[in-house]
């Protein structure tokens, strides 16, 4: 698997793609970086270093000690001053079909979600890893949705505001809101 890796080329690898691709990210699947078992990622990278990851939609489906512990194998293998950007379905979404889509043991791909996490339990997960954390989309308890400005090309978030079809109508100003996440950058410090 090393051979995706290629010294001077900036190494960005997207975990848990599924059937998404991006143009210059590596896709990679659980078979292939399995956030449970260190030992995917030491035959994958061996003594390389991922400059950025970015892995959409897949931490709910681990525990809350499965993540901190993904949290860490991922800052093991990151740069220093790389950036894992993370997204979820957020808790505070204040749309009561979007929770029932999201729901630990909800219908589809939600059968095996473990968690659905909010701002305030998200960010743990990832500080107590080493990160500094900088939230990019968010709903809060009072159900105003937040939004720091992030750039696409650093990583592609499709079920984001600035990207989920279903958000069409809310970015022109004519609906309300439909698919986002909880996103956040997540960077190893320099030293």
């Amino acid at each position: 698997m090393t051979g995706n890796l290629t010294a001077g080329r900036r190494t960005r690898v997207m975990i848990g793609a599924g059937e998404q691709q991006w143009d210059g990210w590596t896709p990679t699947q659980q078979a292939d970086l399995d956030l449970l078992d260190p030992g995917t990622f030491a035959a994958h990278f061996g003594a390389a270093r991922a400059d950025t990851f970015l892995c959409e939609h897949v931490w709910e489906h681990l525990s809350v000690p499965q993540g901190e512990a993904a949290a860490r194998l991922v800052f093991a293998y990151l740069t220093p001053g790389g950036r894992l950007r993370v997204a979820v379905p957020d808790g505070h979404h204040p749309d009561p079909a979007y929770q029932a889509l999201v729901a630990v043991g909800g219908p589809g791909p939600a059968h095996d979600h473990q968690v659905v996490y909010t701002l305030e339990t998200f960010v743990p997960v990832f500080t107590q890893a080493g990160f500094d954390v900088r939230p990019l989309e968010w709903w809060d308890a009072a159900g105003q949705f937040h939004q720091q400005a992030w750039r696409v090309e650093d990583g592609p978030v499709y079920r984001s505001r600035a990207l989920d079809h279903r958000n069409a109508a809310w970015r022109a100003g004519t609906g309300g809101p439909g698919f986002t996440s909880l996103i956040l950058d997540c960077v190893r410090p320099d030293a």
